[in-house]
């Protein structure tokens, strides 16, 4: 591999890499490690020539059963990796946790092989079947080395057109989760999840709450068979494939094996979606007797992936809490010492996402520390972002993107997002370029659009009796009590 350095920005393999104190791509990722006293090198701003970024592009196809299929060849190791998507999420649950239930049991056994079996067939060729359900969708995932191709997508295949759901399974499943639901109620971030969720979400599927245990008791087999046959079809469903492939050769196998993969029905629709910011801030506090930490979430409602404001956003939440060189961090941890990490997130989905920003802090620091993450606030909606971290915020975006490509397994992802969401076919391609076109009055004009006086709505989960007090400072203070929040989150892994 080739590579040049120019200002302080690496060219590698035709895409961009930098050196960052960062690094975060547009879902606002981050990493941990502190950055006090950093000399930060190679500041010189972005060359508008290494900006237009070559994305790969897979190859596209369309099996005839509606399937749409993304290819990316990738020759350099022997291994293939399958994602095959589909329309079946938590979204469209019949009863809470059905579409986290059927996902978790897919390789639980097929009609022609019992769970051991399964397992052992696995095992023979040292692949991986996993299953995980989301909000929008239930994502089927086999890896191996590229040798076994055509007995992993046969047993991808069996897997995704013969489950057994046995009633045995089902029963260690449903103990499992119920087991663990108390362990779940005690964790801060689960319980201000679901708070955050019911908050703007209200009662629609969009709150995403898990089931509780009479919920899951309520499970039954028959709920499982049901919404396996009603939403795992071919309509609209998307499978990707990166790894050492013919995608001519994985085509005509894919094809053949799910010939028998079949449906007239429509392509799943998601329930609509209105949701409206709330007009004044409010705190909704999780009473924990004896926590030595507060745990601290503000959020509010902000767009989704299409929205027009999503690349300055990107930036400002960058400059925000990015990442431990943003003010959150440099502020909250390393000048007033209230907490190990303070961050920020844009999340933008196909409905409105949420702008949240959030630390634990030690419970006697909770109103300093909710005063200054205020104070952030306000900074970066009034005060224009000085070039210098504005350019630094960039850098650590484009190259933090630029790193992704050399992954195909990332570079596959993002492509599936131009899909996913209707994005333009370009708009990878153009995306460093977008970002460094964000000024600092785009960044204040998001900021003060989406952070602005009583938007925030703050969720503490800590000790009322400690915190209370300090907390009404900045709004009216309503008290939750742990037994009457369920778990917050949606999808679900599947464990062996």
């Amino acid at each position: 591999m080739i590579v040049t350095k120019i200002t302080g920005i690496a060219v590698m393999s035709g895409v961009i890499a930098c050196s960052s104190a960062f690094a975060q791509d547009g879902a606002g990722s981050q990493n941990s490690e502190s950055t006090k006293g950093t000399v930060f090198k190679g500041k010189a701003p972005v060359a508008t020539e290494l900006l237009k970024v070559k994305f790969p592009k897979p190859k596209t196809y369309s099996l005839p059963n509606g399937a749409k299929v993304f290819i990316l060849e990738d020759h350099r190791l022997p291994s293939i990796r399958i994602s095959i998507g589909m329309k079946a999420g938590a979204l469209l649950d019949t009863k809470p946790g059905v579409s986290e239930f059927t996902a978790n049991m897919l390789n639980d056994g097929t009609k022609t092989k019992s769970y051991n079996q399964l397992s052992e067939a696995e095992e023979a060729i040292a692949a991986q079947l996993n299953a995980a359900s989301s909000s929008e969708k239930t994502t089927l995932t086999a890896s191996g080395l590229s040798e076994y191709t055509d007995q992993i997508i046969d047993l991808m295949s069996d897997v995704l057109m013969n489950p057994s759901f046995p009633q045995d399974r089902l029963d260690k499943l449903k103990s499992r989760n119920t087991q663990g639901l108390g362990q779940r109620r005690s964790n801060s971030a689960g319980l201000s999840a679901d708070i955050v969720a019911r908050t703007f979400y209200g009662k629609t599927p969009y709150a995403r709450v898990a089931p509780t245990g009479d919920q899951i008791k309520a499970i039954t087999r028959d709920d499982i068979v049901g919404f396996y046959s009603k939403y795992y079809r071919p309509a609209g469903c998307v499978i990707g494939i990166t790894g050492d492939v013919d995608s001519k050769y994985v085509i005509a196998k894919l094809t053949e094996s799910l010939k028998d993969w079949k449906s007239t029905d429509p392509e799943p629709s998601y329930p609509a979606a209105d949701f409206k910011p709330k007009e004044a801030t409010k705190i909704w506090l999780i009473d924990r007797p004896g926590s030595a930490q507060t745990t601290l979430d503000f959020c509010n409602l902000a767009i989704n992936r299409t929205d027009a404001d999503y690349i300055p956003l990107v930036v400002a939440n960058a400059i925000l809490g990015g990442g431990s060189s943003a003010r959150l961090f440099q502020n909250i941890r390393e000048d007033k010492g209230y907490t190990y990490g303070a961050y920020s997130r844009l999340a933008a989905p196909k409905w409105l996402g949420t702008w949240s920003a959030s630390a634990s802090v030690r419970t006697p620091v909770t109103e300093p520390a909710v005063a200054e993450f205020f104070k952030e606030f306000k900074r970066i909606q009034n005060e224009p972002v000085p070039v210098a971290e504005l350019d630094r915020a960039k850098r650590s975006i484009v190259g933090g993107f630029a790193r992704t490509l050399e992954s195909p397994d990332a570079v596959l992802s993002r492509a599936l997002e131009i899909e996913e969401y209707g994005l333009p076919a370009d708009y990878w391609d153009n995306y460093a370029s977008k970002i460094q076109a964000v000024t600092p009055e785009d960044v204040a004009r998001v900021s003060k659009k989406y952070l602005g006086e009583g938007r925030i709505q703050l969720v503490a989960v800590g000790e009322r009796a400690k915190i209370e007090e300090g907390l009404k400072k900045f709004g009216p203070v309503e008290v939750v009590v742990p037994e009457s929040v369920g778990a917050g989150g949606g999808g679900g892994r599947r464990g062996r």
